[in-house]
């Protein structure tokens, strides 16, 4: 994914942040493998982590998941 991420309602340039202090350890995003079908038996899971990016004008923070 592009390093460059715009803010939606300012048209600025949202700067990378890190997710820090949380109770629960990392955070991960997890795509779950095919339940159903031919596949299910294969586990094809991918693993991202959410990254903050806040926009320096508004503080609008939205979360992209990378892996």
């Amino acid at each position: 994914m592009s390093p460059d991420k715009t803010c939606p309602d300012c048209d600025v340039a949202m700067e990378r942040m890190k997710l820090q202090g949380t109770d629960f350890g990392n955070i991960s995003i997890v795509s779950e493998g095919p339940k159903e079908g031919f596949l299910s038996s294969i586990r094809a899971d991918e693993i991202l982590t959410p990254v903050p990016y806040v926009c320096p004008d508004c503080h609008r923070t939205l979360f992209y998941a990378e892996g």
